[in-house]
């Protein structure tokens, strides 16, 4: 897409007001946006789509027939970007950062859809669609994929083979079972929010650790945590009583 490109949308929303709303605001701040279609729902969005042939689909998550992820069950290939919309889902926000695809929060906010517009000027439809099958392969059968984004592209890794991931400045260094590692231009908070429930813990400031991978547990004057790769890490004080408590349950 170039940035003097007429983009087609349509609008997934099941609240009419959220469909003018967000209507008026493309108008108003998206002038290179023509939204040409509207649907409460999935099922009259289908033929739309075909019809309309858009250049990208706002979903709104939270549909009263189910969530907004069915839509790619009718779509084995997907032309079209997706910007996600939701009401602050968890469950969704989760599944969306895992595969890296963007979302807008509600209410929604002018600059931020602005941003989101302009980040389809750069979409790669192949990684596009890599990213909505690990979506959809999350949603389906519970999260199971995590996208790292590195300069060569998305790599998308079984967050049961990430051992550890390591604060390297506002990047982070992702390490695997298999001895790869990755260097991510996220932070270690953005890998403790996806991952925290996932058995993940965050021992000291620079270190989030799969606790699946702990061989032992060395205590002193220092506490230390040993990892089944040969790591030794330093578990700190302000942290010891929640880790202990977690292998105490």
């Amino acid at each position: 897409m170039t940035k003097k490109s007429l983009l087609k949308a349509i609008i997934i929303e099941d609240e009419e007001n959220g469909r003018l709303l967000l209507n008026n605001l493309l108008q108003k701040y998206c002038p290179n946006v023509k939204v040409v279609g509207m649907s409460a729902n999935i099922k009259d969005a289908i033929p739309m789509i075909v019809d309309k042939s858009p250049d990208v689909v706002f979903l709104d998550i939270e549909l009263p027939e189910g969530n907004g992820f069915t839509l790619f069950e009718y779509f084995s290939f997907t032309h079209f970007s997706t910007i996600f919309i939701t009401a602050h889902s968890e469950y969704a926000l989760r599944a969306l950062k895992m595969s890296a695809l963007d979302y807008l929060l509600k209410p929604l906010d002018p600059e931020e859809l602005v941003l989101a517009v302009r980040k389809l000027e750069d979409k790669n439809p192949a990684e596009n669609n890599e990213k909505i099958n690990s979506l959809v392969s999350n949603i389906n059968k519970g999260v199971i994929k995590v996208a790292l984004p590195t300069m060569e592209g998305l790599n998308f890794v079984d967050f049961n083979n990430i051992i550890r991931c390591e604060a390297e400045n506002n990047y982070t260094l992702v390490y695997l079972i298999n001895s790869n590692k990755y260097l991510i231009s996220k932070t270690l908070s953005y890998f403790e929010d996806i991952l925290s429930d996932f058995q993940f813990f965050r021992i000291n400031r620079y270190c989030l650790v799969n606790l699946n991978y702990i061989a032992k547990f060395q205590r002193g004057k220092k506490n230390y945590v040993h990892l089944t790769d040969g790591t030794e890490l330093l578990l700190s004080d302000g942290k010891k009583v929640e880790f202990m408590t977690f292998f105490a349950r």
